[in-house]
């Protein structure tokens, strides 16, 4: 048999395992199948939803907390950053209406197959989600598993679920896929534009001399304001490289401005859309960690656009990879090279 032949064989295998698995836990008997009670998933939310100030939510060693400040709803380990206010009210509507609708398996070796194994356990896919009022104290908690497909009605999807210390699944009537990324519960996209729309760009970097990008003429690419005599670009698309870095601005980290200021400042990138829309990115970093902050000017016609950065950013700084800031804050030589005589 041909190595590709037995690769296509081995894929089809695998995957009608795992097709067979999803089968089996839908629709195997695990215990009496019998349907629930439909009570509550979470009682205790139910009655007392005006006391809910924070929602936990913990896989392994790390646990990600929301909390409910001054008719918000802010991410406690980003330094009260304001998380997607509709993201979390679906959660806590969700969690408040979910019922329990069909007894699952009891035998605690099953577990794993619905993703309800230990959450603590290395490799673990299951989330303990708690839900607590102002005082800490546990208004409903819930172990949550994988999502289930097809095992409701039509279009509409469930989770398995478990109470914690009782090994008795169940399958709640709606989908609870909560996660512990920042990109769960924030717009991490700072900046995220049409490149085309940035007609110029001003890089000036620690130590090196300001480089100025203009939109060409054609509006089809960007390129150097002015090239040196007797160079050129070290490759066709190196311009074009810092405008679509420019465009798209992602973070992984934030925290309350002012903490960067101890570390070296390593430029700076503005640049101008269609609109006026004129942002300024301020680099600070070592060799460990890159830190920006974003301030924003504009016209009338970039006023939506000025405003919503300035709400997402203001007072507050956020860590971006090592490669944002090379890719932003280039040098010079690191775009253009002598020409051939």
């Amino acid at each position: 048999m041909k190595p590709k032949h037995f690769a296509m064989l081995a894929a089809a295998a695998g995957g009608s395992l795992v097709i067979a698995i999803a089968t089996y836990i839908a629709a195997f008997p695990w215990t009496d199948g019998h349907t629930g009670p439909r009570e509550p998933m979470m009682a205790g939310l139910s009655t007392r939803g005006a006391d809910l100030a924070a929602i936990e939510i913990t896989r392994e060693k790390e646990t990600l907390k929301l909390a409910s400040k001054d008719g918000k709803w802010v991410l406690v380990s980003g330094e009260d950053y304001p998380v997607d206010e509709a993201k979390a009210r679906e959660l806590v509507l969700a969690a408040t209406e979910a019922r329990l609708v069909e007894r699952k398996t009891a035998l605690k070796d099953r577990h794993d197959l619905l993703g309800l194994g230990d959450h603590t356990a290395p490799g673990s896919t299951a989330r303990l989600m708690r839900m607590l009022d102002a005082k800490g104290e546990v208004l409903g908690e819930i172990v949550l598993g994988r999502p289930a497909f097809d095992v409701m009605e039509a279009s509409k999807g469930g989770t398995y679920v478990r109470r914690p210390g009782d090994d008795q699944t169940w399958l709640a009537d709606r989908p609870l896929q909560v996660g512990l990324s920042l990109r769960d519960w924030i717009k991490t996209r700072l900046i995220d534009l049409d490149v085309k729309s940035i007609k110029s760009i001003r890089i000036e970097r620690e130590g090196e001399a300001a480089i100025d990008i203009k939109r060409s003429d054609d509006g089809t690419q960007h390129e150097l304001a002015t090239m040196p005599a007797g160079k050129k670009l070290k490759y066709v698309s190196a311009v074009d490289d810092v405008a679509e870095a420019v465009s798209l601005i992602e973070f992984r980290n934030v925290r309350k401005a002012g903490k960067a200021d101890a570390l070296p400042l390593k430029g700076r990138a503005t640049f101008e859309t269609d609109s006026g829309y004129k942002p300024v990115i301020e680099f600070r970093g070592d060799d460990n960690k890159v830190w920006i902050r974003i301030t924003a000017t504009g016209t009338e016609a970039s006023k939506s656009e000025v405003d919503d950065i300035t709400s997402r950013t203001s007072g507050w700084e956020f860590e971006v990879p090592q490669t944002e800031l090379n890719a932003v804050l280039v040098k010079l030589s690191d775009l253009i090279e002598d020409a051939p005589a």
